[in-house]
């Protein structure tokens, strides 16, 4: 007799223990193989480390976050609810070309939308009476963009490599497969309610990054690729959509840097004609999300 998957019959309230617990122990098992693997590549004394190789080490740890965090809880839920790794999260299934081919091209559209919400968000004020959190979320971001600019800035084409398997073939991967692959279709099956699975994943998509001044455009984008695997039906659409728009972040950044532009503190409205771009970029974006809701009937797998 074929044993029934474990999640078969148990409470949606169990199953989220088991999703956090998949989480906490994933996060708690790969930061230790993290801090391990750049142990044994630079050595065992920790000052040292941080002195000589803080980047590689750096590197190492968010690579093994991505993949402890994001891609094994999402693939042991997967199993737990099917007995299957790639059915749960429609890993198994192909996504149409035409769908696909729009997104390649979105993927360079969407950039200065993104960016021109970033800009709006960063430059957001919460009331006076919240002064010592906004202080406390513009530290956290603060912190979080020194680390991405510490890893980013070296121009050599080795470096920009391994920042593209950092920053987003594993990323796209991994994260996908959690919040698409793993949360949205959750609760889809649990509020029978595809919309609001999918914002509501969008929201915790963006608030877990902790980056409260980029939540707008994250939150957007999370919302886009939850579309995405809606209207495809594979969980390869989104993955394909993140990677290339964290992809052509990471090299935009690089190509800026080699020019000398002093990205860290550089604003998109600084660079000449931004605002007919932004606004061109996000029509163009709307008309492409319309064709791709369209083009679902007749491509649906």
């Amino acid at each position: 007799m074929e044993k029934q998957p474990f999640f078969e019959g148990k409470n949606r309230l169990i199953q989220i223990l088991y999703l956090l617990l998949f989480i906490v122990g994933g996060v708690t098992i790969f930061s230790s193989l993290g801090q391990l693997v750049a142990m044994l590549a630079y050595g065992f004394d920790m000052t040292s480390v941080m002195n000589q190789h803080q980047v590689g080490y750096y590197r190492i740890i968010q690579s093994f976050s991505s993949i402890g965090t994001f891609a094994v809880p999402g693939l042991l839920f997967a199993y737990c609810s099917k007995r299957n790794w790639l059915s749960y999260n429609k890993m198994d299934k192909a996504p149409n070309y035409i769908l696909a081919d729009i997104v390649i091209v979105m993927s360079l559209i969407i950039i200065p939308v993104v960016v021109g919400f970033a800009q709006w968000n960063e430059e957001m004020a919460l009331p006076e009476a919240w002064s010592k959190v906004e202080q406390w979320m513009r530290t956290m971001e603060e912190n979080s963009q020194t680390i991405i600019t510490l890893l980013t800035n070296d121009p050599r084409i080795s470096i920009l490599l391994l920042n593209l398997v950092v920053f987003a073939i594993l990323p796209a991967f991994c994260e996908e497969l959690l919040f698409r692959g793993t949360i949205q279709p959750f609760l889809a099956d649990w509020t029978k309610n595809q919309h609001l699975a999918i914002w509501i994943t969008a929201f915790i998509f963006s608030a877990i990054h902790l980056q409260f001044f980029g939540f707008i455009p994250r939150f957007l984008l999370g919302a886009y690729l939850g579309y995405l695997l809606f209207w495809s039906g594979s969980l390869w659409l989104p993955i394909l959509a993140h990677f290339l728009h964290n992809t052509l972040t990471v090299i935009i950044q690089f190509v800026l840097m080699k020019k000398g532009f002093d990205v860290e503190n550089m604003q998109p409205t600084d660079i000449k004609g931004f605002i007919p771009l932004f606004v061109t970029a996000t029509i163009i974006t709307a008309l492409g999300v319309l064709l791709l809701w369209k083009k679902k009937k007749a491509t649906l797998v």
